[in-house]
């Protein structure tokens, strides 16, 4: 989780929604700086279970909280597809993921929010923080800018890889993760309710967080 990525990751944690979960899901943990946040935004009576599907990522979270001195008990980790959960329907009150959605192919992300919608309980909700193509909340002269960067931003973007400039220009930082409009995807599932959002940035490129309820059938 690179330095530009941090304060997104800490304002998604803002607000009511933690206080009424009681099992937690991050999925897509990482380098484990959300999951650190989440740990000091918790207490002992909440179970967070961190997902990545690298068992790579997965030691270097540890490693990180380990660092951080932030390895608790209450938190577990397992090695799983975002697209294929191993829990059974309604186990989670929050899932959690951060700059994941915006990694996946469009078919992939579809996937995964269906297995998001599976295991969450009904008024369970969903924390989401990806790059973003909407734009509203922002102001007039905002919009344009991001709407700037973004395709500055892409232009270096094909296929999931940087091109050769940019990989220069921002040698190891190359991010895969591109802007997406995530609020349409989630709106194709009638059982995801987006309760509100928040338009930030990383750096110069707009960012949006979501808030996602899962309602009653």
């Amino acid at each position: 989780m690179g330095f530009y990525e941090r304060p997104s990751n800490r304002d998604a944690l803002k607000g009511p929604i933690l206080e009424r979960t009681r099992k937690i899901v991050d999925a897509g943990v990482g380098t484990g700086y959300l999951l650190s946040q989440l740990i000091k935004a918790t207490n002992k009576d909440q179970e967070i279970i961190a997902v990545d599907l690298s068992e790579q990522m997965l030691m270097n979270s540890q490693s990180y909280l380990k660092r951080k001195n932030l390895l608790d008990p209450r938190v577990s980790f397992e090695q799983a597809d975002s697209q294929s959960m191993p829990w059974p329907d309604n186990t989670f009150d929050l899932y959690i993921s951060s700059y994941l959605f915006d990694l996946l192919p469009e078919e992939e992300l579809r996937k995964t929010i269906r297995e998001m919608e599976r295991i969450l309980t009904p008024d369970g909700y969903a924390i989401l923080i990806t790059m973003t193509t909407e734009l509203d909340g922002a102001t007039k002269l905002a919009k344009p800018f991001f709407r700037l960067m973004n395709e500055i931003y892409c232009l270096g973007y094909h296929k999931g890889r940087w091109n050769w400039i940019w990989k220069f220009l921002f040698a190891g930082y190359a991010p895969h993760c591109r802007p997406i409009a995530l609020g349409k995807y989630l709106k194709e599932s009638p059982h995801l309710v987006i309760s509100y959002t928040k338009l930030s940035r990383v750096s110069f490129f707009p960012v949006r967080i979501y808030y996602v309820r899962k309602a009653h059938d």
